[in-house]
C-alpha cells in the first residue's frame, strides 16, 4: 500500500464518522477566524497571501491557534489554506513553495490535533478559495486578452485543482469551498475539489440589500439564483460564510428552499481590517460574544447543524458555543 493509498483510506474512515454524524443530526462546531487571530497574535499579515504566509514564517504560531480552537471544542479544524494557491504565492517569489506550504499546513492541524485533542474526535477540512481573483473585495476585472489580473483563466483554474490535489494528498478528511467571488469562480473551486473525487462542502458568500440577498461582494444574482448554477454539480454540505450576521440568517430559508442536505453557516463580522492592519486602522467587532451564542441558537433552529466563525469572530466567540448549543437538531 501506498503512503497516499494509507492517507485516503484514513480519510475516508474519518469522514465517514462525519457523515454519520451528520445524517444523525449532530450539531457541530467548526472553528472560527484564522486570518484575524494570527493578526492578533502578531503575526504580519500582507495582502498577497493573507494569513498564508504564516505557514511559512509563523508555523509554530498557526499550529497554536489550531491547538486553541481544539482545546475550545470544536469538531472541526480548517487548514490555514484559504490564500494558499500558487497565484496567492508567486508574486512573493513563494511559488516554488506551493506544495510544501499546503502540506504543512494540513501537518500543522494534525500535529495539534495529535497534541491536544486526546479522545476528542477532530475533523481536518481542507480550504480551497478564489482569494488572489479578488482586489480590494472585488473580483478582478476579465480583460480582453481573457486574463484575470495577471493570469489567464487557464492557469488560475490549473492552480485550484493543483491546490485541491495538495491537500488530499496530505489527507484532509474532506475539502471546502470557499469562494466569495462570482458564480464563474465559485464554479471552478468547486470543480477542482470535486475533481478529486474527495468529500466536497460547497461554501456560499451573501451580502444583505434593500433589494433582498445576493450573491458574493458584488454579484446582481439574487442569492437563490446563483445557488440554482452551483448546487447541481453536486456537495456534501452547503454552507453560508464570510457574510454579515444579518445576511446569513436572511439566507438560511433561502438555502433550505434550494437545499435539503446539511446547512453550515460561519459568518464574519463586518470589519474592514482584514488583510492589512497597517493601512487600515484596527476595528472592533461589533456584535458581541453573547450576542453571537444567541444568533447561533437561531441559526441551529432554522436548520443549521454546522456553526464557526469567519474573519472577526474567533476564540471568545466560539468557546461559548460547545455548552450553549443543543447536541441534536429538533425534529
Amino acid at each position: 500500500m501506498t503512503a497516499r493509498s494509507y492517507l485516503l483510506g484514513r480519510e475516508s474512515s474519518g469522514y465517514a464518522d462525519l457523515k454519520r454524524r451528520l445524517a444523525q443530526g449532530s450539531v457541530l462546531l467548526l472553528d472560527g477566524a484564522v486570518g484575524t487571530e494570527l493578526q492578533a497574535l502578531g503575526v504580519p499579515i500582507g495582502p498577497t497571501a493573507w494569513a498564508a504566509v504564516a505557514l511559512d514564517s509563523h508555523p509554530d504560531t498557526v499550529r497554536f491557534l489550531h491547538e486553541s480552537y481544539i482545546r475550545a471544542g470544536v469538531d472541526i479544524i480548517t487548514t490555514n489554506t484559504y490564500s494558499a494557491a500558487r497565484h496567492c504565492f508567486e508574486p512573493l517569489g513563494m511559488g516554488h513553495l506551493t506544495r510544501e506550504l499546503n502540506l504543512r499546513a494540513v501537518e500543522l492541524v494534525m500535529r495539534a490535533r495529535d497534541r491536544v485533542a486526546g479522545n476528542q474526535a477532530v475533523y481536518v477540512a481542507g480550504s480551497v478559495s478564489n482569494f488572489g481573483m479578488m482586489a480590494g473585495g472585488e473580483e478582478l476585472p476579465e480583460k480582453l486578452d481573457g486574463k484575470w489580473g495577471d493570469y489567464t483563466e487557464t492557469a488560475l483554474r490549473r492552480n485550484l485543482h493543483e491546490q485541491a490535489q495538495i491537500l488530499v494528498d496530505g489527507g484532509v478528511d474532506f475539502l471546502l469551498v470557499e469562494s466569495t467571488g462570482s458564480v464563474k469562480q465559485r464554479q471552478w473551486v468547486l470543480e477542482a475539489c470535486l475533481a478529486t473525487g474527495h468529500p466536497t462542502w460547497l461554501g456560499t458568500k451573501c451580502r444583505l440589500e434593500s433589494g433582498g440577498v445576493f450573491g458574493g461582494y458584488q454579484e446582481n444574482l439574487r442569492y437563490e439564483e446563483g445557488l440554482e448554477e452551483v448546487l447541481p454539480k453536486g456537495a456534501d454540505l452547503v454552507s453560508i460564510f464570510h457574510s454579515t450576521v444579518e445576511a446569513t440568517s436572511a439566507a438560511i430559508p433561502l438555502l433550505r428552499e434550494k437545499w435539503n442536505g446539511p446547512i453550515a453557516v460561519y459568518p464574519d463580522a463586518a470589519r474592514q481590517d482584514y488583510v492589512d492592519r497597517q493601512q487600515n486602522a484596527q476595528e472592533t467587532t461589533h456584535t458581541s460574544p453573547d450576542e453571537f451564542v444567541d444568533l447561533a441558537k437561531e441559526w441551529v433552529a432554522a436548520g443549521a447543524q454546522v456553526i464557526g466563525g469567519c474573519c472577526g469572530f474567533g476564540l471568545d466567540y466560539i468557546r461559548p458555543l460547545r455548552e450553549a448549543l443543543p447536541e441534536k437538531l429538533s425534529q
